[in-house]
């Protein structure tokens, strides 16, 4: 049986998603946050919320959607992040959009299936 588009471009968009995943938790400092990931799921739908920290230690609270990442707030206090990733989850959660915190990241073969498109 062959995928139709949809289940191709929702299997780029994990791809994506998990290859973000797997470059942004060496660069994250554990200690200084909450929770290094939250991904939220609505239907088929996956958007992911983070918080990276820059080398002055100013951190950067981030959003992904479809694959883009935007600069949702950044602050010199960890804390400020934090609160910035907890308004957007609780307004996606009273939505009906089921988020959890991603607390490790495992690795996988996705990108070999890429090529056999």
């Amino acid at each position: 049986m062959k995928p139709d588009r949809t289940s191709k471009k929702s299997f780029k968009a994990l791809y994506v998603l998990v290859a973000g995943v797997l470059f942004f938790i060496p660069s994250v400092k554990a200690a200084d946050l909450n929770s290094s990931l939250v991904l939220c799921k609505h239907d088929k739908t996956v958007r992911t919320l983070r918080i990276e920290m820059s080398e002055d230690q100013k951190c950067r609270a981030i959003y992904t959607k479809q694959g883009v990442d935007e600069t949702i707030g950044s602050a010199q206090s960890t804390s400020s992040c934090v609160e910035y990733i907890s308004n957007v989850r609780k307004n996606l959660e009273e939505a009906q959009w089921s988020c959890r915190e991603v607390k490790e990241a495992r690795s996988s073969s996705l990108h070999s299936r890429l090529g056999a498109e």
